[in-house]
Formats: structure tokens, C-alpha cells, sequence
């Protein structure tokens, strides 16, 4: 395949060095390097509608790249992305986690501070809060990590059937929740304190324990089972 064949570079831009002409994101790449691109052509390969000065407004809107691409789904839809366009931005999401994680396909979650050494990274720069669970085997090796729900800057509901119906889904014995606040204070709310309440007694009821419940903001975490001695 030549680099102009690829589907999602072979959208004509318009280039802003001083180029005499216009070129196909992907034949920009091939004659200058990725590093030659603005941010708004990097925005612009990733979009379906091409319409001169699309990529500026919504990089305008967001006003950073790096903002754009933490942003989740609710806040794409907002600058009028397609659902096409936003899954584009979610896989970028999702290659710089992996690409961070050290080379550990499936790493070893054993303690609150391991959780929180994986998990901070992740959510770091989202605007909005988001819910995911981590389906662990009895040693502690991480089996899935799922998002399971997205809500605003403030909120965000999950149920204990969603929960373990999904860690249940890959044989989970035992499951950690873990959610963000975008305030970057991880202090937990007492609709936090409550869910992490019906979790612990769901995860009893169905023979999967909850491993915790993780709160994340800024650079800091704070972890239930820690703060409630779950381990006494």
C-alpha cells in the first residue's frame, strides 16, 4: 500500500508554510515528515467533511490539540464531529495509552498505588467525567480495561448490574472501578461513597469481590479500600 492509498490521508488540505501548492495530507508526510504538519492538518486528516476552515474552527473551539484529543465523546459531538470522526479521536486515545504503559500487555494491579501508577495516565486532560472497571484474574493481572460510561463535568451514573455484567463477561475474580474527577480533586463525593457501597455488597452477592474503587484527579488518587481499611 503507498502512503497515498491510505483512506484516512487521502483528503487534499491546505497547507500553511509557504508551499506553491496543496498536497494530500499523506503525500505531505511522505515529502516533509509528520513534524511539517500544523495542528489543524493533523485535525483535518481525521475528519470525513472536508470544508475550508473546518479544522481551524474546531481547533479554535477546543482551543489546544492536546484538548481535542482528550476530549470524550459528548464534547466531540458538541463541535459537530460525526460518529465516524469522533471514533478517530478515540483511537488516538487509546494508542498514546498503550504506547505509555512501559510494554506491559497485561500488568499486575496488586495494591492501590499499582492501580493508581496505571490508571493516573489515562485520565489525564480529560474534561469530562468518566466511569470504566478493570476485570482482574485472582492474581491480579489485568484481563480487560473498559470505559463504561462517560457523563458531564461533574457526574456520571453507572449501575452495580452494568458493572459486573461486564467484568463477568471476561471471567473476572475480582473487579476494580475507578473514576475520574476533572476538578483534579479526588476526594470522594457521598454519591461516590454510596456507589462504592452497593458495589462491595453486588460483588459479594455474585462471587466476584470489588478490589476497589479508585477516585482520580490531577496527579492524585485516592483509593477506598485503602481509606477504609478494607484489608483489616
Amino acid at each position: 500500500m503507498t502512503p497515498t492509498s491510505l483512506p484516512l490521508f487521502d483528503q487534499p488540505i491546505t497547507s500553511t508554510t509557504n508551499q506553491s501548492k496543496s498536497f494530500p495530507v499523506a503525500e505531505t508526510v511522505a515529502l516533509y515528515g509528520p513534524e511539517s504538519l500544523s495542528d489543524a492538518q493533523i485535525i483535518e486528516a481525521m475528519l470525513n467533511r472536508v470544508r475550508p476552515g473546518r479544522a481551524e474552527e474546531i481547533l479554535h473551539q477546543a482551543e489546544s490539540l492536546g484538548r481535542l484529543v482528550a476530549m470524550g465523546p459528548a464534547e466531540l459531538k458538541a463541535l459537530g464531529l460525526t460518529k465516524a470522526e469522533m471514533a478517530r479521536f478515540a483511537i488516538l486515545q487509546e494508542v498514546h495509552r498503550r504506547s505509555t504503559r512501559g510494554g506491559l500487555d497485561r500488568p499486575r494491579i496488586s495494591s492501590p498505588r499499582s492501580a493508581g501508577t496505571y490508571l493516573l495516565p489515562k485520565v489525564q486532560g480529560w474534561t469530562e467525567e468518566r466511569f470504566g472497571m478493570l476485570a482482574l484474574n485472582a492474581k491480579g493481572d489485568l484481563l480487560a480495561d473498559r470505559v463504561l460510561a462517560h457523563g458531564t463535568a461533574t457526574a456520571c451514573l453507572i449501575s452495580p448490574r452494568e458493572f459486573f455484567r461486564e467484568a463477568l463477561r471476561f471471567g473476572a475474580t475480582t473487579a476494580l472501578a475507578w473514576h475520574n474527577h476533572p476538578s483534579g480533586d479526588p476526594t470522594p463525593s457521598r454519591e461516590d461513597m454510596a456507589l462504592t457501597t452497593r458495589l462491595r455488597s453486588a460483588g459479594e452477592s455474585l462471587g466476584v469481590p470489588l478490589a476497589d474503587h479508585m477516585v482520580l484527579g490531577g496527579d492524585r488518587w485516592h483509593s477506598f479500600r485503602a481509606a477504609e481499611g478494607w484489608d483489616r
